[in-house]
C-alpha cells in the first residue's frame, strides 16, 4: 500500500506540476522537486520497517530451537573456548556484579571471563577511586563465591566417576541418581540464595534475579526431582547421560574471572572508545608477555612462558558484553551450538540483538526501551534479507573471522592491532562490512537471551542518541567494498539487501532533514495532498501492532513519533558530525553514555532547538491560518502537540529550567587557574637549559630528566656539520634539517657470583622508548651514518645512570666493534666511569682490544662451537668470556654439555678468563652450572633487568 500511494502520488504530481504546467516558475518547480524527495524518503524509510517486520514474522515461523539433550550432548565433548569481554568504564559495582554474573552462570564449561577496565589510573575524585578499586577486586569476588560450588561438584562428579570404574566403567546404580539429584538439589538452593542476596535498586536487578537466576534454580530443582523420582522407580540413566548431566551443572559454575587494564600499559592504545579497549585486550591473545618498565611507563613485550608476567590464551570465540546488558544463562551455548553446524560455518558473528528491562520506572526509560525493542524486530527482519548488522552490545564472534579483519597500525613503534573499528562511534557497524567484503556472514538468533539498559533521562539519552547518529553517512561508501567483494566471488547481490543496509546507516540523517523540512517551510497547498496520508498510514498501524504485541499501549506509537522529534538536534547534529570527519578525516569525539542514579545534565542546545521546535509549530499555525493552508495546518498542530508533549513528559519543564541556568551559571562564571609567576617560568627554563653536560667527542646533546614519569629517559640529537663531522644541536637553522634524534633509557641487570649469592656487578641494557629493539635502531642509525655516534651516547647514559649503583661492582657495557676500533674516542668516553668497567662486543679482534690499554676488561660471547670458542679465548685474551642461551640449554639434564663446559671452564681459567652464564632461568640451571664451575651468573632467575631507581629500592633482585 505504501509504495503504491507513493508511486501514485508522485506520479500525478509530476503530471500536475510538470506536464500541466502548475509549476511555472522556478521556486514553484524547486518547491515541487524537494516536496517530492521529502515525501519519497519517509516513505523509503517506512518501507524498510514494513519489510523488514515482514521478514521478521517469516524467521519467527521458521525457526526451530535445538532441544535440551542437544545441548547436554554438545557440552558432553570437546566443546570450543570461549573468552567473555566485558568493557567498562566507570561503572557502578552493581552494574558491573550484575553483568559479570550473567556472563559468568553460562552453562558453558571452561568459560572464561574478564573485565576490561577503562577508567582513569588517576581518579580525581573519591567516588572515581572507589569504583576502580572496586572494579579491581569485583572479579575474584565472583570467582570466589563461584569457586564453592564448583569444588563440590567436581569432587561429587569424580567420586562417581571413580565408582563406575570399580564396577568396570559402565554400571550406573540407583544411589548414583540419588547423590546427582542431591548436586542438583544444592546447586539450585545455593542459586536462590544467590538471587535474594542481589541488591535491588531498580528494575534491572529484579530482572536479573525473576528471569536469570530463579529460573536457573527452579529447572535445576525440576532436574532434581525428576532424578529422585527415576530413583524412586528403580530407573538408573545410562553412564553417558549421567556424564552429561554432571558436565551441564560443571558448566554453571566452572569460570575463570579476571581484570584488564590497558591504560596500565604505554604499549596498547589508550583512544577513549570502547573499540580499542576490545582491540588492547583481542590483539594480546594467544601470546605471552613481560611487563617492562619504561620512563613513559610499564610495556608489555612477548616473552617467553617462563619468563611472562601475562599469558592471555587464543579462544575459538569471543563474546563481547556490555557492562550494563545480561544474558539468559543459554545464550552462549546456544549460540556457539548454532555456530559449530555445518550450515554456519561461514559465519563470523551469532548474536541475539538485545531487548529492554521491562518494568523501568521512567516515562523516557520506558518509550526509550520501546524503540529498541522495535530495532529488535527490524534486526531479525534485516537477517532474512542477508543484511544483518552486528550489534556490539552482545555478541559471539569465531576469532579466526577477527584475525582476517586484523588491521595493524602503529603508535610510535608499537604494534597497534584493530580488529573492531574505531573510525567511527557505531564501530560494530563498519566491521560488518570489513567482514562481508572478506566473505563472512552474520546472524540474529530469533529469541530474546540478552537485555541492556536504556538511559534513565533525557541527558544520558542525547549522549547515546548522538553517538548512534555518527558514523553511518561516512561508512556508506564501504557497502561499494561489499559489493565488488561478492561479485567477484560470484555471489548474488540482492537490491534489498542493500536498501535496507542503506537505509539502517542513513535514514536517521534523511528522515531528520526530511521532518525539519516539511515543519519549517511553507510549500505550495497543491503538493499537500490528502493522499500523502495513506503513505504513512500503514507504518504507524503497524508499529502500534507490534507496540502492543511487545507489551506496550499502541498509544505509544505517538509518543514514539513526539519523542523523535524532540530528538531531531540530537540525531542531527551527529550526523552532522559524521560529516565534518568526512570533511577533515579527524575523529570525532567519542562520549560514553553515563551511568549514573542522578540525572545528567543536557546540553544547552539540546533543550534550546527542541523549544525552538515548538515556536516554529506556532508560528507555522500561525501563518497557515492567514494562508488557508489548513492541510499544512492539521500536520503543524499534530507535530506541536507531540512536541510539547513530549517535552514535558520525557524532559520535563523543571528540568529544561535547571539544566539551562546551569549552563549559563558556567559560562558567566569560570574558574580561573592562578598564573604562575614570570620568575618561576624562567627559573624553570635555566634549570632545563642548565641540565645538560657538556657535549663529547661526538658532540651529543644529552638531556636527562630525573624526576616524574619521564625519570631516567635519555634524548640525544646529533647533527653533522658541513665538514662531515659530529657537533652538538646549537648549529645554525640552515642545517637542522639534517639531525637525528633517539630517546631511550637505561636499565641495569644484575651479575651475581653463583658460589656466595652476592652481586658483583651489573650489565648496562639499553631500553628504546619507542619498543624498538636496541640492534634494530643501531642499524636504522647506520642506514644514516650516526650509529657511531648513537652507540657513544648509549654508552655515557649508561655510564651516568650507574653512578647511583651500589659500590663495589663493576659496570658491564655493551659496545659495537665500530666504535671499538676508535680506541681514543672511547677512552675519552670510559674516563668519565668511577667504577671497573667491563666492555661487551660479540666480534671483538686481538689488535683492537689491545689498543683499549690495560684498565678496561673485555668480555666476549662464545662461539657455540666448540673450537671457535677455545681459539677466541687464546688470541683475544679477553678477561671474560660469557655463555649464551644455546651453550647452556638443558645443561640441567644433559651430561654431556655438562662436560663440554667444565673442560670450557677450566681451559679459559688457564688463559686467565673467568665464565659468565647468560640467560638462567631456573634454579636447576644454576646448580648445574656451578657444579661445572661457573663462578658468574645471570639472567631472569637471577634479577630481571630494572631501572637504577628499583636496583636500589632491591628490585629484580635474587
Amino acid at each position: 500500500m505504501t509504495i503504491t500511494v507513493w508511486a501514485c502520488y508522485v506520479t500525478y504530481t509530476i503530471i500536475q506540476q510538470f506536464i500541466a504546467g502548475h509549476a511555472y516558475s522556478v521556486r514553484l518547480a524547486i518547491e515541487a522537486i524537494v516536496y517530492m524527495s521529502v515525501v519519497t524518503g519517509l516513505a523509503a524509510s517506512a518501507t524498510a520497517y514494513l519489510i523488514t517486520r515482514i521478514g521478521y514474522f517469516y524467521r519467527a515461523r521458521g525457526h526451530q530451537r535445538a532441544p535440551r539433550v542437544m545441548l547436554d550432548e554438545f557440552i558432553g565433548g570437546k566443546v570450543p573456548s570461549m573468552t567473555v569481554l566485558v568493557p567498562s568504564y566507570q561503572e557502578d559495582e552493581r552494574t558491573n556484579r550484575t553483568t559479570l554474573l550473567s556472563a559468568a552462570l553460562q552453562e558453558y564449561p571452561g568459560l572464561r571471563v574478564t573485565l576490561l577496565i577503562d577508567d582513569p589510573r588517576q581518579p580525581r575524585t573519591r567516588a572515581a577511586r572507589d569504583m576502580l578499586l572496586a572494579a579491581r577486586a569485583l572479579p575474584g569476588k565472583i570467582e570466589g563465591e563461584l569457586r564453592v560450588p564448583f569444588h563440590r561438584v567436581s569432587n561429587a562428579y569424580a567420586y562417581f566417576d571413580e565408582q563406575v570404574r570399580v564396577r568396570g566403567g559402565y554400571l550406573v546404580m540407583i544411589e548414583d541418581m540419588r547423590r546427582l539429584a542431591e548436586e542438583y538439589r544444592y546447586a539450585s538452593g545455593w542459586l536462590f540464595d544467590l538471587g535474594a542476596r542481589q541488591e535491588i535498586v531498580d528494575h534491572t536487578d529484579t530482572f536479573f534475579v525473576e528471569h536469570i537466576v530463579n529460573p536457573l534454580a527452579t529447572e535445576l530443582g525440576q532436574i532434581a526431582n525428576a532424578l529422585h523420582k527415576g530413583a524412586d522407580e528403580q530407573v538408573a540413566l545410562p553412564i553417558a547421560r549421567m556424564n552429561q548431566f554432571y558436565r551441564r551443572l560443571l558448566a554453571i559454575f566452572d569460570v575463570q574471572m579476571s581484570s584488564f587494564e590497558r591504560k596500565k600499559y604505554v604499549s596498547l592504545s589508550h583512544e577513549p572508545n570502547k573499540a580499542m579497549n576490545l582491540n588492547s585486550y583481542i590483539g594480546l591473545m594467544g601470546g605471552a608477555y613481560q611487563e617492562v618498565s619504561t620512563p613513559l611507563g610499564t610495556a608489555l613485550v612477548t616473552a617467553g612462558p617462563n619468563r611472562a608476567d601475562l599469558v592471555v590464551p587464543n579462544p575459538d570465540y569471543v563474546l563481547t558484553l556490555d557492562a550494563d546488558s545480561v544474558l539468559l544463562p543459554e545464550y552462549a551455548l546456544r549460540l556457539v551450538h548454532l555456530l559449530e553446524q555445518g550450515a554456519f560455518a561461514h559465519h563470523a558473528v551469532a548474536q541475539t540483538p538485545y531487548s529492554a528491562y521491562p518494568g523501568s520506572a521512567t516515562r523516557i526509560e520506558r518509550i526509550s526501551g520501546a524503540t529498541t525493542d522495535i530495532q529488535y524486530i527490524v534486526h531479525q527482519g534485516m537477517t532474512h534479507y542477508g543484511a544483518t548488522f552486528w550489534v556490539g552490545a552482545n555478541a559471539v564472534l569465531r576469532k579466526k573471522a577477527l584475525d582476517e579483519i586484523c588491521e595493524v597500525s602503529y603508535e610510535g613503534d608499537w604494534e597497534i592491532k584493530r580488529y573492531i573499528q574505531d573510525r567511527t562511534v557505531i564501530e560494530d557497524t563498519e566491521s560488518t562490512i570489513d567482514l562481508g567484503v572478506r566473505g563472512w556472514l552474520l546472524h540474529n538468533y530469533p529469541e530474546r537471551l540478552a537485555y541492556s539498559a536504556t538511559p534513565p533521562d533525557f541527558g544520558s539519552l542525547c549522549i547515546q542518541r548522538q553517538r548512534w547518529a555518527n558514523g553511518g553517512l561516512l561508512i556508506l561508501s564501504r557497502l561499494k567494498d561489499q559489493f565488488r567483494a561478492k561479485s567477484k566471488r560470484e555471489d548474488k547481490n540482492r537490491f534489498g539487501e542493500y536498501f535496507l543496509r542503506v537505509n539502517y546507516m542513513a535514514s536517521i540523517f534523511w528522515s531528520s532533514v526530511c521532518l525539519i523540512v516539511m515543519l519549517a517551510y511553507p510549500f505550495n497547498n497543491e503538493l499537500l495532498n490528502p493522499i500523502l496520508l495513506l503513505i504513512s498510514v500503514p507504518y504507524f498501524f503497524m508499529m502500534a501492532a507490534d507496540l502492543k504485541q511487545l507489551g506496550y499501549k499502541r498509544s505509544d506509537m505517538l509518543r514514539i513519533y513526539g519523542f523523535n522529534l524532540i530528538l531531531l538536534p540530537v540525531n542531527l547534529s551527529g550526523s552532522i558530525a559524521s560529516l565534518l570527519q568526512l570533511l577533515t578525516g579527524e575523529k570525532s569525539a567519542f562520549k560514553r553514555t553515563p551511568k549514573v542514579r542522578n540525572r545528567t545534565t543536557a546540553a544547552s542546545s539540546f533543550l534550546i532547538l527542541p523549544l525552538a521546535l515548538i515556536a516554529l509549530c506556532v508560528y507555522t499555525i500561525w501563518v497557515d491560518i492567514e494562508h488557508q493552508l489548513w492541510n499544512n495546518m492539521v500536520f503543524a498542530v499534530a507535530n506541536l502537540t507531540l512536541s510539547l508533549y513530549a517535552m514535558v513528559a520525557f524532559v520535563g519543564l523543571g528540568n529544561t529550567a535547571v539544566d539551562l541556568f546551569t549552563h549559563l551559571r558556567n559560562w558567566l562564571i569560570r574558574p580561573v587557574a592562578p598564573k604562575r609567576s614570570r620568575k618561576r617560568r624562567t627559573s624553570k627554563k635555566q634549570a632545563i637549559t642548565t641540565a645538560a653536560p657538556a657535549g663529547d667527542w661526538a658532540q651529543v646533546l644529552h638531556y636527562r630528566h630525573e624526576t616524574g614519569s619521564a625519570a631516567g629517559h635519555t634524548t640525544v640529537r646529533l647533527q653533522r656539520g658541513q665538514t662531515g663531522e659530529w657537533q652538538s644541536s646549537a648549529t645554525s637553522s640552515s642545517q637542522a634539517h639534517a639531525f637525528e634524534e633517539f630517546s631511550f633509557f637505561t636499565v641495569f641487570q644484575p651479575i651475581y657470583n653463583m658460589i656466595n649469592g652476592h652481586v658483583s656487578g651489573y650489565e648496562a641494557l639499553t631500553r628504546f622508548a619507542d619498543g624498538s629493539n636496541p640492534r634494530e635502531a643501531l642499524s636504522s642509525a647506520a642506514a644514516r651514518g650516526v650509529h657511531i655516534a648513537l652507540d657513544a651516547a648509549l654508552i655515557q647514559a649508561a655510564i651516568t645512570s650507574a653512578a647511583a649503583l651500589p659500590n663495589g661492582t663493576w659496570l658491564s657495557l655493551n659496545t659495537t666493534a665500530d666504535l671499538l676500533r676508535h680506541p681514543h674516542e672511547l677512552a675519552r668516553l670510559l674516563a668519565g666511569s668511577r667504577r671497573p668497567l667491563v666492555l661487551e662486543t660479540g666480534d671483538a679482534e686481538a689488535a683492537e682490544v689491545a689498543r683499549l690499554g690495560g684498565g678496561v676488561r673485555v668480555a666476549v660471547d662464545d662461539l657455540d662451537a666448540g673450537y671457535e670458542t677455545l681459539s677466541l679465548i687464546e688470541q683475544v685474551r679477553p678477561a671474560f668470556l660469557k655463555l649464551g642461551l644455546n651453550s647452556i640449554a638443558g645443561i640441567e639434564y644433559s651430561g654431556a654439555r655438562q662436560a663440554a663446559i667444565r673442560a670450557l671452564v677450566q681451559f679459559a681459567d688457564q688463559h686467565g678468563c673467568t665464565v659468565i652464564a647468560e640467560g638462567i632461568e631456573s634454579a636447576a640451571q644454576r646448580d648445574a652450572l656451578v657444579a661445572c664451575g661457573v663462578p658468574f651468573g645471570q639472567g631472569f632467575y637471577l634479577g630481571k633487568p630494572v631501572p637504577v631507581e628499583r636496583v636500589l629500592a632491591g628490585v629484580g633482585g635474587w
